[in-house]
């Protein structure tokens, strides 16, 4: 699971790249079938002041429209609070629809308190991957397509972000709110360039649509505040290890041939005399991720192998 941060676009070198309250719901995808509500963070209220650099912020906290004062986490380059519920009911109960007070000490910009009104608003519809087997063996050497859709149509205007991590770390991520290239809810699909993730990962892939109602561009000179709601996807995304080849010998007219890929993969160890056709020689199915094929040094002594999985 990964916070649900909205990053607005910002100009200037600025202690605070934006500050945020959002409501929103995360799920996780685990087949073919729709998502469901993720079981530990179910119904989530994010409050949140995002940093140019670590460090930057002193202090900050949050007033919900009941008026309690929450102080915020620092995170080193980011303050969050950040509160579960298991069911919408439930979070709107703890943190109503109204005016959310953001205020925060920056070290170099100075003290400074942003209203964000977030109405009552139903949440956006939930991402659902459809080609939810092409993330579970991924060739990373190979271009990724991914293909999403929702119950019901979102709104044109809806932001989408898609990104992979690796535990907190970012792999991969579209466009931030605001920013050049910035997917909105009329995106259904998206390439992610060959050599971009890392061979034999488990990643976890988000796709996350944010609804924003209101705007505050007055209260920070150099950035954004944003109020709006969520839905968030979580899928893991498995990468192979590409296969890498020896060939030992010959020895006594037999090459053996050492094949090491992903565990639980099978390998086809083929030849070819011409490179214009090439003809499978052995299969072999690895569970520690090691085949060894023994095959005759044909003549002519020319040949050249390659493996595949």
């Amino acid at each position: 699971m990964s916070f649900a941060v909205i990053a607005p676009l910002w100009a200037n070198a600025a202690d605070v790249r934006g500050y945020s309250v959002l409501k929103g719901n995360f799920l996780l995808q685990t087949s073919p079938a729709a998502p469901t509500t993720d079981p530990d963070f179910g119904f989530v209220i994010l409050a949140s002041v995002d940093l140019t650099d670590f460090y930057l912020v002193t202090n900050a906290t949050v007033r919900t429209p009941a008026n309690e004062l929450k102080v915020m986490d620092n995170l080193a380059d980011f303050w969050a609070l950040f509160d579960v519920r298991d069911s919408l009911s439930a979070l709107n109960s703890a943190y109503g629809w109204g005016t959310y007070t953001i205020a925060f000490d920056a070290v170099n910009d100075g003290s400074f308190t942003g209203a964000l009104n977030l109405p009552n608003t139903p949440l956006p519809p939930a991402p659902r991957l459809t080609n939810f087997e092409a993330v579970q063996a991924v060739n990373p050497a190979q271009p990724l397509t991914l293909n999403w859709n929702y119950p019901s149509a979102p709104r044109a205007s809806d932001f989408v972000q898609v990104y992979i991590t690796d535990g907190h770390a970012d792999v991969f991520s579209t466009p931030d709110f605001g920013q050049p290239g910035a997917l909105n809810g009329s995106a259904r699909t998206l390439t992610i360039p060959s050599n971009t993730l890392d061979p034999g990962s488990i990643l976890s892939l988000n796709i996350e649509i944010t609804r924003v109602v209101s705007t505050n561009s007055t209260a920070y000179p150099w950035a954004e505040g944003v109020a709006g709601v969520f839905r968030s996807t979580a899928i893991d995304l498995t990468t192979i290890t590409l296969p890498r080849m020896k060939i030992l010998g010959p020895t006594n007219g037999v090459l053996t041939i050492e094949v090491r890929g992903s565990a639980e993969r099978t390998n086809i160890l083929q030849a070819t005399d011409d490179f214009m056709s090439w003809r499978n020689v052995a299969t072999n199915v690895a569970p520690l991720g090691k085949s060894v094929f023994n095959v005759p040094a044909e003549t002519p002594t020319a040949r050249w192998f390659r493996t595949r999985q």
